[in-house]
């Protein structure tokens, strides 16, 4: 059974990264009309989203409770968000997004807008990803998943080291 959460975890993560990139893309096309990629990384992902949606597996307990769920999701993603950029802006001297400018920014690295966004993905990741990842993990061979996700895991860690 622990086999089984690290290998949802593991899905999830690497879910919301993809995710967030191509969302990502269709933000910076609906704004800017190009197409264009933030972050360093070469990989069509961007780990801060699969990174928030792991934090959010710890309040899965709260699922019956939507108004809850919405508020913890905003302030956790919220909170990764900041602290990614913020980890990102002193010590690789990186600023990847700037909410600068926008409603209830913090240092520009987080603004409501973007926590309210992710609060409404918290509760998508909830009630339809993370659900839609149990079955697949209750029907498909453990071993191949766990295949893709060690390819997938080379791809990203090559990604990292030569990015």
């Amino acid at each position: 059974m622990k086999d089984d959460k690290v290998i949802k975890i593991g899905l999830l993560f690497y879910i919301c990264s993809i995710f967030g990139y191509f969302y990502e893309l269709l933000l910076n096309y609906i704004n800017t009309h190009k197409i264009f990629s933030h972050g360093f990384f070469k990989g069509p992902w961007l780990p801060v989203y699969g990174t928030g949606a792991v934090f959010l597996t710890f309040i899965n307990k709260y699922k019956n409770n939507p108004l809850l769920l919405f508020l913890l999701s905003f302030l956790i993603t919220g909170g990764v968000e900041y602290s990614i950029g913020f980890i990102l802006l002193h010590l690789f001297k990186m600023r990847l997004w700037d909410y600068t400018g926008m409603f209830l920014n913090i240092d520009g690295l987080v603004c409501f807008l973007s926590a309210f966004c992710f609060g409404i993905g918290g509760l998508l990741i909830t009630y339809v990803i993370y659900p839609l990842i149990n079955q697949l993990v209750n029907k498909i061979n453990k071993q191949k998943i766990i295949s893709f996700l060690s390819l997938i895991s080379l791809c990203f860690m090559g990604d990292v080291v030569l990015g």
